[in-house]
């Protein structure tokens, strides 16, 4: 595959032609899972590029209810991954109540409507959309 885009604008490109409408059921930001795999599943319906931030639109796949909006500021490396995508680095993200930021250099917090957090940074990617 060729490397990663730079720009947030070649990035939503990538994403609209490599991942656009594929469904996938993991969300995990620094490998904290969102959504456990084989829970649901969703699919990304649209990618806009607003300066450093991607806004990526998130649908269910069954096509009940709205859209919603994960949201990546500061998105490098994004790459196929077996059946998904994977993000190497990101400086924040959100998706509707949850949000995940890093904290220095070895660290990150996570907000979830369940409580915050604070965990260490282990080698992996930043964001995984996986089936």
């Amino acid at each position: 595959m060729p490397s990663s885009p730079v720009s947030s604008a070649d990035m939503a490109d990538w994403l609209r032609q490599h991942w656009l409408l594929q469904p996938f059921g993991c969300v995990r930001f620094w490998r904290f899972a969102l959504v456990r795999p084989n829970d649901q599943q969703f699919i990304l319906t649209a990618v806009h590029a607003e300066g450093a931030r991607l806004d990526l639109s998130v649908a269910h796949a069954s096509h009940s209810g709205h859209a919603t909006m994960l949201s990546v500021w500061d998105a490098q490396g994004w790459q196929r991954s077996g059946s998904g995508v994977t993000l190497q680095h990101a400086s924040r993200l959100r998706w509707d109540d949850n949000e995940a930021w890093l904290d220095g250099d070895d660290q990150y917090r996570i907000r979830t409507p369940r409580g915050e957090g604070g965990f260490t940074l282990q080698p992996g990617p930043a964001l995984t959309l996986d089936s």
